[in-house]
Formats: structure tokens, C-alpha cells, sequence
């Protein structure tokens, strides 16, 4: 918490100079964006080795590998709600305009972030499993992802195809945006729930297919 804090006051400062914004208006867009992808990234980079490091649960005996997979999530998530305290303060503090009815937005939109974060982990901690190779390489893209997305810079200081390629077709943006929005008191469009629910329906139909197909082959991987 005291390091999120320290990190979102620190870039905040430069970062509401840099995009000529005000502080009060900045901080909290950085806060929200910020524990949003700590929760996603961590979802994401921790699924490489939920399979590798839990090997002796499941290798002798039969095992339920969904438990490992909610217990990765859970865990994130009550980091999630420590994180959503340091913009609690902040926000108390820099901006209480933005606490409103769109608040309470922020639960459905937590639930659509998890509802994907476990079908992106089952599917990324199985790829990896077999591949080991995947997990340095998915650490380095999440590197690459969160500086194309619009956690750091506002999303209106793209135009164009630009805009369309890293805002509107990006996932990511959809995820934080539908509980970042409400954070900041306004509703996520449509757009951002339709982008949203549309890939959970296609993730899980994914992984549903490739860990049937799988599943009895990851104690022979681990």
C-alpha cells in the first residue's frame, strides 16, 4: 500500500505537468488505473506458475485444479481491495466530487475483471505448464501492455487509427475501464461492457475446450 502510494503521488506530480492536467483530476485516473492493473497483472504473470509450483498436490493423487486457480484470484483480489484503499484516501483527500451513485458501478465491474482472470489463468498457467518458455515471454509483453495502455496518459491524447488500435481494440482498456470508470464517478460505456462480456464468452469457451481436452495430461507435464 505505501509503495502504491508513493509510486501514484511521485508519477502523479510529473505526470499532471507532463499532460499539463490538474492534479486533482490526474492523481485519481492514475490511482484507479493503477489498481486496476495491479489486479490484472498480477492475475496474469502469477498464472505461469500455478501449475509448476503446486506440482505435489496434484501429481500422486487427483485433484480439483480449479481450487488452485480460485485461490490465485481471491488472493489478488483482497490485494485489490488494500490497493483500493490508498485511492479511498486519495480521493477523500484531492477529489470527494468523484464519490457518487456511479461508484457502486465498480462491484459488477470487478466481477466481469475476475470472471476473465480466471479463464486467463487456467489457460495461461496450462500453456505454460507445457511450455515453460511462455512465462518469461507473457512477463514481457504485460511489460510492453501497460505502457501502450491508457493508465498513464489519457486516452483523448490519441486520435485517429492510433486511438482505434491501442484504446478501442484494446482488451485491456475495456477491463480498466469498467471499474476505473466507476472509480472515477462516470458510467463505462456500453462499448467497454460489450468488449468486456464478449471476451469472457470467448475465453471461456476456449479454455473450456482446451482443458477438457488436456486436463488429464497436466499431472504428466508438471
Amino acid at each position: 500500500m505505501v509503495s502504491l502510494a508513493m509510486f501514484v503521488i511521485t508519477m502523479g506530480t510529473v505526470g499532471s505537468s507532463l499532460w499539463n492536467l490538474d492534479a486533482g483530476e490526474y492523481v485519481p485516473y492514475l490511482t484507479a488505473g493503477m489498481v486496476v492493473w495491479l489486479l490484472i497483472s498480477a492475475c496474469v504473470t502469477e498464472a505461469g506458475m500455478v501449475f509448476v509450483t503446486s506440482a505435489n498436490l496434484y501429481r500422486n493423487s487427483r485433484f480439483d485444479y480449479s481450487l488452485l486457480i480460485y485461490a490465485l484470484v481471491w488472493r489478488n483480489l483482497i490485494v485489490f481491495l488494500h490497493h483500493l484503499l490508498v485511492y479511498a484516501l486519495l480521493v477523500l483527500v484531492m477529489a470527494p466530487r468523484l464519490l457518487g451513485p456511479a461508484t457502486l458501478l465498480v462491484v459488477p465491474g470487478v466481477f466481469l475483471v475476475l470472471f476473465n482472470g480466471v479463464w486467463v489463468t487456467l489457460l495461461l498457467g496450462m500453456i505454460c505448464l507445457r511450455f515453460r518458455d511462455v512465462q518469461q515471454l507473457v512477463g514481457n509483453v504485460m511489460q510492453i501492455a501497460m505502457l501502450i495502455t491508457p493508465i498513464f496518459w489519457p486516452v483523448d491524447q490519441l486520435k485517429g487509427a492510433v486511438r482505434l488500435a491501442f484504446v478501442h481494440l484494446n482488451p485491456l482498456y475495456h477491463c480498466i475501464e469498467v471499474v476505473r470508470a466507476p472509480l472515477l464517478g462516470k458510467y463505462p460505456s456500453v462499448g467497454n461492457y460489450t468488449a468486456v462480456l464478449a471476451m469472457a464468452l470467448l475465453g471461456w469457451t476456449i479454455t473450456y475446450l482446451v482443458f477438457t481436452r488436456f486436463r488429464r495430461r497436466i499431472a504428466y507435464w508438471s
